[in-house]
């Protein structure tokens, strides 16, 4: 009766805040673990000036369990007393958890009295632990009375947890937890792999931004795993604190990009779209100060208590958006998607909960939110793997109604050539018999010759419509190959100009320079591609003016240059230049098929080359082809001038 009514006493003292008498923990040689959950008391020192010898004369509170002090800057002293039982071994290994904490000071007492410091902390260097683990274990000789004092400074969550090992169960141990999480961290490390190559592969942002996602969760649980520390031992705090940082921020950025894409925002839901890019330029804007953290100021704290808001914002808003899409489509990955970031949300909320000291830190909330985040990967992994299935059945479905457009397009190219091929037989008779007419019938009316000149016009301007087609035709489906060989172009030019009659001859400008310029080219196609060019300036300027062609060639190859002083162009109607059948507003009033330039500029792509067009409105046109050299190898000796003109 008498012990009940002290524990009792005991109890109400604690909670009045009355000291308590130092407790002793006795270790006994059959256990190989001794929890010190309900055994540390507690000081905590607002001001943080408190040496360690004026700490021990303070009234220490008795902590029923591990629980979190929530966050302040206050420093926190933690006492515990240790002996051992007869037969118990005196070396134990003291292990001192969460793994992040920044500051962690221990006071071991020996056998003359005096106390050994040690000065641990995740921001201290990982080298300056007396064991090298991720926790801050120190190994301590228990006597008869060992007192243990440890201080603690940090800017997380205050959760400190204690352990007392025998050396060969705690070596066992720490084997164990490395390996079961170096499986977590091996998958988390597979994930951002896999989803990086199959986001580049198949060029799908969500999938790449979920990848980087993946990997600000790897970063992250390295560090509150304290595992940052010891890969980047001897780096100092900058960079562990940096890496942390940016993976927060990494983290946030990849999230906003993943459901932007993937629920397609900007078609579906435009505000929303605006909002998550405001954040991800945000986030990135503070990437610079997680870098550098000697440009925090205290307006910057603002700003990312912001984007923390925002973060928090658009994840309530993604999760809405999930759900609206869900019930208006019924597509099974969006409910997983839902589902799989439900998960590390509940994992988060719990763990907040536990920092802030509402619930008691044991294996299962300490471990909570890792758990939530490997079945979020997993579930998330599933969704992923029906969005890949999507993915490949809209490419089927589009591959497949390509090839049927395809197909058609290819019927109806067969039968417009074949029509157009069988429209030169009609073609000719239709201006032989026009042309015997003229020459029959001597005497006609000035009116009737004008209208069967019109109609040979009009027959010469079908015809020279269908040879075009058809030269583009062949030229596009390779029918016709560009044959390159050495050629002087200079005559070359000089004989296309010659057939023009002698009114357009008049208006050309032809400039070759050297005069003995030669080049490997097709005389076939070249010759007709310019004479093409040529005719078009001299029928889109005025009958007054000139029109220039010249021929020049440097280091990079050939450049033909027709330049006439018509109307010109604008942006608009340049841009659509080459387009099959395009003819601009300047044509009216003026023959043409609208083929011209198109079939042009295969021709220089026959010769691995380019056709480019520039104008200024009011201002003409100036067109250049473009034909680069066809090897490093030296020119074949050239041919005659005549030779060359009669080829062509």
């Amino acid at each position: 009766m008498r012990r009940c009514v002290l524990v009792w006493l005991v109890v109400l003292a604690s909670m009045l805040g009355a000291p308590v008498a130092l407790a002793t923990v006795t270790l006994q040689a059959h256990t190989p673990q001794v929890s010190l959950e309900g055994q540390l008391q507690h000081y905590a020192d607002p001001s943080g000036a408190l040496s360690f010898d004026a700490v021990r004369s303070q009234h220490f509170q008795r902590m029923p369990d591990f629980r979190s002090l929530g966050y302040d800057d206050a420093v926190h002293w933690f006492r515990v007393e240790l002996s051992r039982a007869k037969g118990a071994p005196s070396r134990w290994i003291l292990a001192i958890g969460m793994p992040e904490l920044e500051e962690v000071d221990l006071w071991v007492q020996q056998a003359d009295g005096g106390f050994e410091p040690h000065a641990m902390g995740y921001y201290r260097p990982y080298q300056n632990r007396p064991l090298q683990t991720r926790l801050f274990a120190v190994p301590v000789d228990v006597r008869e009375s060992t007192q243990v004092y440890i201080r603690v400074r940090t800017h997380n969550a205050i959760n400190v947890q204690a352990q007392l090992w025998q050396p060969s169960a705690f070596s066992a141990h720490q084997t164990r937890d490395n390996f079961y999480r170096g499986v977590y961290f091996g998958v988390l490390l597979l994930t951002v792999i896999l989803y990086l190559i199959l986001g580049v592969r198949l060029r799908d942002v969500p999938m790449a931004a979920y990848a980087g996602y993946v990997a600000s969760l790897l970063l992250f649980h390295l560090g509150t795993n304290g595992y940052l520390p010891v890969l980047l031992d001897g780096r100092g705090a900058w960079m562990v604190d940096a890496l942390s940082r940016v993976g927060w921020l990494g983290g946030a950025v990849s999230i906003v990009l993943m459901w932007d894409r993937l629920l397609n925002l900007k078609r579906h839901y435009p505000v929303i779209h605006r909002l998550y890019w405001f954040t991800l330029y945000l986030n990135l804007g503070l990437l610079p100060f997680a870098l550098m953290p000697s440009l925090v100021a205290p307006w910057l704290l603002v700003v990312v208590k912001l984007a923390n808001g925002l973060n928090s914002l658009n994840f309530l808003l993604g999760m809405a958006v999930v759900l609206i899409l869900w019930r208006r489509t019924r597509q099974v990955e969006l409910m997983v998607y839902f589902i799989a970031f439900i998960i590390p949300a509940l994992g988060t909320l719990i763990n907040t909960v536990g920092n802030q000291g509402a619930l008691a830190q044991n294996l299962f909330t300490t471990n909570l939110y890792q758990i939530a985040s490997l079945v979020h990967v997993l579930v998330m992994s599933y969704g992923m793997a029906l969005r890949l299935r999507q993915l490949q059945r809209g490419k089927a479905a589009a591959e497949q109604e390509a090839a049927v457009a395809t197909q058609r397009t290819e019927e109806q190219r067969r039968f417009v050539a074949m029509l157009s091929h069988e429209f030169r037989n009609p073609l000719a008779a239709i201006d032989r018999a026009a042309e015997m007419i003229q020459i029959k019938v001597p005497g006609m009316q000035a009116s009737e010759i004008q209208r069967l000149e019109r109609i040979r016009g009009n027959v010469a301007t079908l015809s020279n419509f269908v040879d075009n087609f058809l030269l583009v035709e062949m030229l596009e489906h390779r029918g016709v190959a560009a044959s390159r060989r050495p050629c002087a172009l200079g005559p070359l030019l000089k004989n296309l100009v010659r057939q023009l009659g002698e009114a357009d001859e008049a208006r050309v400008q032809l400039r070759v320079m050297p005069e003995d310029l030669a080049f490997e080219v097709d005389e076939t196609l070249l010759g007709a591609a310019v004479g093409n060019l040529v005719s078009n300036a001299l029928r889109y300027s005025p009958a007054d003016s000139k029109v220039e062609v010249s021929a020049v060639r440097d280091e990079a190859g050939l450049r033909i240059r027709v330049v006439d002083h018509g109307p010109g162009l604008d942006e608009a109607a340049l841009a659509q230049l080459g387009t099959p059948y395009f003819r601009a507003g300047t044509s009216l009033g003026k023959k043409g098929s609208g083929l011209g330039y198109h079939f042009t500029q295969r021709i220089a792509q026959a010769h691995k080359g380019s056709l480019h067009a520039s104008s200024g409105q009011g201002q003409g046109l100036t067109v250049e082809m473009f034909l680069p050299n066809p090897g490093s190898q030296p020119l074949p000796g050239r041919p005659s001038a005549a030779e060359c003109a009669g080829q062509h």
